[in-house]
């Protein structure tokens, strides 16, 4: 495991202590728009970092660094906001002391004569973590007991976020057995588990720029990789040119040689040598997967190709849902932004298209709920369709959330019939 607590919410946090109101109702569809407010607990705050740190490898540390600036944006909550330093100390993104930026603030301390900055610099130079100290408060001009959050964005810089205790609201509080806990807990498995498995993908290509992408130093990489995690089912090397020239594990070494230069995944990693998180595609053997791929660069920085790893969403989704549904009425459906379904409870669904299966054309207020889940990264709404038995229709409740990676997003909705 990288991360040294569960990831939370990536993009909203739908316990009762942070859904806001609603600021408006569509008649037709039911659906509730929810806004950012700021965490709550400390899950809430990894996972406001968590997604920081997401968007920064998105767009590139200096958007991202803009983006954290904007106090009228979605990364300034009330007093809750993103910092940012280089290893070296200096400071990168301060939105309330932007007078500070540039500055060297490695040595300053609280009353205590605790250098913070310092602690928080070793904590993310191991990756990430929560990092308790007093700090002035300035609402109440007291120096008060605070709680910050952070990790490391690459090699040369981190961020965080920090919460005075006095604002934080216990877990235990938001626990009320509610949809939104459920989708909380559901959403901060899936993506701790999206993000696990696409730094061991990301390390075996940092691996690979020294053993090379042919011979028996990369199969050792590459079988490495596929027993990382019993998601992988199986892993590739490709050249420039996009031929498969190493393939694991041994099932699959009949693979190598085989052109996949015109698949939508290979292009998108040779043309922008960057990241991949693929849709859902069909494999030759017969079942549909995904794949996480990252570009391979020499120690000059030459492009040598890419390592990619298949995964079955659809198992891995189920892996997740399985535990947590249990003891529920709720049900989980996983959909593409697309409207394709990765999972869903009732397996039949699994692999239709909301927008263009059959069984859906009789719902209008379904596939109106539908449009909104794959526009809007969260909300609530309702809708009417067969009830588990598919012998009648029921009303259904719905709320909604996002995980994903490298700009390819999943919807995770949690359903109740009442």
């Amino acid at each position: 495991m990288i991360r040294e607590i569960l990831i939370a919410i990536l993009l909203l946090c739908f316990a009762n202590a942070t859904i806001l109101p609603a600021l408006g109702q569509n008649e037709q569809t039911g659906t509730t728009g929810a806004l950012l407010k700021a965490p709550a607990n400390e899950s809430e705050l990894a996972s406001f970092v968590q997604s920081a740190a997401s968007h920064a490898r998105d767009v590139g540390k200096n958007e991202a660094i803009k983006d954290f600036m904007d106090r009228n944006g979605s990364w300034v909550r009330g007093d809750v906001y993103i910092f940012a330093h280089d290893f070296n100390g200096t400071a990168l993104c301060l939105p309330f002391m932007p007078n500070e930026v540039g500055t060297d603030r490695s040595n300053i301390q609280n009353d205590k004569g605790v250098r913070i900055n310092r602690d928080m610099r070793a904590i993310a130079l191991n990756g990430s973590g929560y990092y308790e100290y007093d700090w002035n408060n300035p609402l109440t001009n007291q120096s008060e007991p605070k709680v910050s959050y952070v990790m490391k964005a690459d090699d040369t810089w981190y961020l965080g976020a920090g919460i005075y205790k006095s604002e934080l609201i216990q877990e235990s509080d938001a626990e009320d057995g509610n949809m939104a806990s459920f989708l909380l807990r559901l959403q901060a498995d899936l993506q701790g588990q999206l993000y696990d498995l696409d730094a061991a993908v990301a390390n075996s290509a940092f691996k690979l720029s020294t053993a090379g992408i042919k011979g028996e130093n990369a199969r050792d990489v590459l079988q490495n990789l596929t027993n990382a995690s019993a998601h992988f089912v199986e892993a590739t090397i490709s050249s420039p040119e996009g031929k498969i020239v190493v393939a694991e594990p041994a099932a699959f070494k009949n693979a190598e040689g085989a052109d996949i230069s015109k698949t939508d995944s290979t292009i998108r990693l040779m043309q922008t040598k960057s990241p991949v998180f693929s849709q859902v595609f069909r494999l030759v053997e017969g079942y549909d997967a995904i794949v996480i791929s990252y570009p391979v660069f020499s120690d000059s920085g030459q492009f040598m190709g890419g390592v990619g790893a298949i995964i079955k969403p659809e198992e891995l989704i189920g892996s997740i849902a399985a535990l947590l549904l249990n003891d529920t009425d709720y049900s989980v459906t996983v959909i593409q932004k697309n409207g394709l379904s990765l999972y869903d409870t009732d397996s039949s669904q699994i692999g239709k298209n909301l927008f263009e299966d059959p069984i859906y054309k009789p719902y209008p207020q379904l596939l109106a709920l539908g449009r909104d889940v794959v526009a809007e990264r969260s909300g609530t709404g309702s809708y009417v369709f067969l009830n588990g038995e598919h012998n009648g229709n029921v009303t259904k409740e719905v709320c909604w959330t996002t995980v994903g990676l490298h700009g390819n997003e999943w919807r995770l909705v949690a359903i109740r019939a009442y």
